[in-house]
């Protein structure tokens, strides 16, 4: 009776490891992360999203600071 040993190459260094490892043993790098699935907030967590948003905020404080000056009450 054997086992079958299967392997997969570490995505930094490119060398054999075993399948499911959490850590290279070569270049120890974590591959507990490339595991984990990313849910629909991690992903929003980028600059890109946080720069739109933040340009929005300004254009609704631009909106109302506008109607507040030329149409005040």
């Amino acid at each position: 009776m054997s086992v079958i040993n299967e392997t997969e190459k570490c995505p930094f260094c490119k060398e054999k490891i075993q399948t499911g490892a959490l850590r290279c043993k070569h270049c120890h790098a974590d591959l507990s992360q490339k595991k984990k699935k990313n849910s629909y907030f991690t992903k929003l967590n980028n600059f890109r999203t946080g720069f739109l948003s933040g340009l929005l905020f300004m254009l609704v404080i631009a909106v109302l600071i506008y109607f507040q000056y030329y149409y005040p009450n």
